[in-house]
């Protein structure tokens, strides 16, 4: 009888693991398991975001050419009207995903010269500003679509 009550125990066990697989809830990385959306808190920047994945549609933003240093990753549809810290005037390189587009920002808000970029840049002193300067550790906010 031991058994019996043992085998059933365990056997409504696996029953209550199986009905709840997959797990509910968001998955790990943001909303929706996307590893790349922000949340309330996307201008505090984590050291951990070095090693995400890339996101299938949107773009890597560096701090040092080409594609190295410190990086935020952004994914098609989203806006950042200010840089996670440490990252605004401090980008080197952008790294382009999946067909998107981003268009950069000069100042904070989307203010103050632009420039739309549609494949990677591996170092952003190869992109004209205004005045003889380069988007090299211009950027400030960034839309990527």
């Amino acid at each position: 009888m031991k058994r019996f009550s043992a085998v059933l125990i365990l056997f409504f066990a696996f029953a209550a693991i199986a009905q709840n697989y997959p797990p509910q809830g968001p998955p790990p990385g943001g909303p929706g398991g996307d590893p790349w959306a922000y949340g309330p808190q996307n201008n505090t920047w984590n050291p951990g975001w070095n090693q995400r994945p890339n996101p299938r549609r949107g773009a890597c933003f560096y701090t040092t050419a080409p594609f190295r240093g410190n990086r935020f990753c952004v994914r098609a549809g989203d806006k950042l009207p200010g840089l996670p810290a440490n990252f605004g005037g401090n980008i080197s390189s952008i790294q382009v995903f999946g067909g998107a587009r981003v268009r950069i920002f000069n100042d904070r808000n989307f203010r103050n010269g632009n420039a739309v970029i549609t494949q990677s840049v591996p170092d952003l002193r190869s992109v004209p500003f205004r005045g003889g300067h380069t988007w090299n550790n211009r950027v400030s906010s960034v839309m990527v679509f």
